[in-house]
């Protein structure tokens, strides 16, 4: 699948079937990959500590839809920055995954 650019878009260049790519693509790449690669560990990391999240594998059917995804998302990133310093205790973690806790979903 490939994207067009667009405000909030931003594709990768391609190779053509007989061309080679310039040393000034292959650095954009290089530093795209690296922009998605720190995006993708922030995403990870906001999915691991707040498992309402993990929710979101399911597809997006309506508006609606995303604009839940992204309102708990937004809220993740608040609550990540309020409790930054505040580090997850270990006893906490070894209860839940003891006692099978499971964080629901606060929608349907």
């Amino acid at each position: 699948m490939e994207f067009s650019a667009s405000l909030i878009m931003v594709p990768a260049f391609k190779k053509g079937h007989n061309a080679n790519l310039s040393e000034n693509c292959k650095y954009f790449n290089t530093k795209l990959a690296k922009v998605w690669i720190k995006s993708e560990h922030c995403i990870g990391l906001l999915k691991s500590r707040f498992q309402c999240l993990q929710v979101h594998r399911r597809v997006i059917q309506s508006k609606h839809d995303l604009d839940v995804i992204l309102q708990m998302t937004m809220c993740a990133c608040i609550m990540h920055n309020l409790l930054i310093d505040h580090a997850i205790l270990q006893d906490w973690m070894v209860n839940s995954l003891i006692f099978g806790l499971k964080f629901a979903p606060f929608y349907t």
